[in-house]
């Protein structure tokens, strides 16, 4: 019996100047000489077409013949176009499929920051598969896609290039490359410092005439010095007899952190679903998430009486497990895999939350937090959390564009 014959495949790559039709064009003589398509890949850089078409069959001469008609359009056309012979069992991607997405982000990321990085990567058999630049204008931002022989955790990768982190002034996020990396549906965040700029709690104490003792606890809480709990019972105490309208008129000054409110309008546009999730008071989160039109607002209970502070908190203590369970029980709620949870954070308190999250951001945060957090952000602006999403700035500026009123 005559053994099978063997698939050969073929890759061809054609480049060149842009424009439409060279696709329809080369699958003319593809259609022609009956060669299957395995693969096809294309995309434009700055006006030149790279078009990549992997093809098979079983007769050589027809491969042969293929390549030679595509060469003749190519002269033709004034396209560059080059034949591979592939082997099916050697494709060098096959040995660096476990992917991660790579964040970049800062004011300019030039090529001496881009050669120490491909370095760092090279060092540890980590391969680039894409580069794409997600904008240029007010932030440099590049995603980059590699590829690992072995699983390697987020923490495995942001270990590995904290060196390079140190030496150039960059925010790097690195999250799994699955279908939930441009999939986000949710996002939870806390208030104090990260969609508020500001302690509440310390402003609270100025106005109670207790600030300095009570900011002393907040700094031993947010350095995870003193457990949550206590230091919250502690600061309350202190608050004994501060007025219901002495809160009202400070809720009027309190300052939203740069971008929160811009954070806000593009995610309620894209349909996601947002939350905070606050160690604070729900006094004020109530009145944040009303003015917002945010979908929920979780918080402490401050205990009230005849118009003044009791010095007692009322309920259940909203805490780093208590934050947790919370962003799980949302997900549940809404249908979503923990994988479409953004968690953003800046404390000790945030912890639970941010490695719980499918892309946990620590924001202005200290170093003990960053290491649960798959992506940080060192500037005071939320809305550069829209990059860790995959958007690039021409879709911001698009989306910007559909959201504006008819008459302006």
């Amino acid at each position: 019996m005559d053994s099978p014959q063997p698939i050969l495949q073929i890759h061809i790559l054609i480049t060149g100047p842009d424009r439409p039709g060279i696709l329809a064009e080369a699958l003319d003589a593809i259609v022609r000489h009956e060669c299957p398509v395995v693969d096809i890949k294309q995309f434009i850089f700055n006006g030149l077409l790279n078009l990549s078409i992997l093809l098979e069959s079983k007769n050589p001469q027809a491969l042969e013949d293929l390549q030679q008609s595509l060469k003749e359009y190519g002269v033709a056309a004034g396209m560059k176009v080059v034949a591979y012979p592939w082997d099916p069992e050697q494709r060098p991607e096959a040995l660096y499929k476990h992917r991660s997405v790579v964040t970049l982000l800062g004011q300019k990321i030039g090529p001496v920051a881009l050669q120490e990085l491909t370095r760092t990567l090279a060092n540890l058999d980590i391969n680039i598969i894409r580069i794409e630049q997600l904008d240029y204008e007010d932030h440099h931002v590049l995603e980059i896609v590699i590829g690992a022989r072995q699983v390697m955790t987020h923490v495995d990768i942001l270990t590995a290039l904290l060196h390079f982190k140190e030496n150039f002034d960059v925010d790097i996020g690195v999250q799994e490359d699955t279908l939930f990396h441009r999939n986000k549906r949710l996002i939870v965040l806390d208030a104090d410092m990260t969609f508020l700029q500001c302690e509440v709690i310390d402003e609270l104490g100025k106005l109670a005439g207790v600030g300095e003792p009570l900011a002393a606890i907040t700094e031993k809480a947010v350095h995870g010095d003193i457990d949550f709990t206590t230091a919250l019972k502690q600061r309350v105490k202190l608050l004994k007899g501060l007025t219901v309208s002495q809160m009202e008129q400070l809720y009027e000054t309190l300052p939203l952190t740069p971008g929160a409110e811009e954070l806000v309008r593009i995610l309620q546009h894209l349909n996601y679903k947002i939350a905070i999730v606050s160690g604070g008071f729900q006094f004020f989160i109530s009145r944040l998430k009303e003015k917002y039109r945010l979908d929920y607002g979780f918080a402490n209970q401050l205990q009230i009486q005849d118009g003044k502070v009791t010095g007692e908190v009322e309920g259940e203590i909203i805490d780093a497990r208590a934050k947790e369970k919370i962003l799980v029980s949302l997900a549940e709620k809404e249908g979503f895999s923990l994988q479409q949870v953004v968690a953003v954070g800046d404390g000790a308190n945030d912890i639970h939350m941010l490695a719980r999250a499918g892309l946990g951001i620590a924001f202005n945060a200290k170093p003990i937090v960053q290491q649960h957090a798959q992506a940080s952000i060192s500037t005071y602006n939320l809305e550069l959390i829209l990059y860790f999403l995959g958007i690039s700035g021409e879709e911001l500026k698009e989306l910007r564009k559909a959201m504006k009123p008819p008459d302006s």
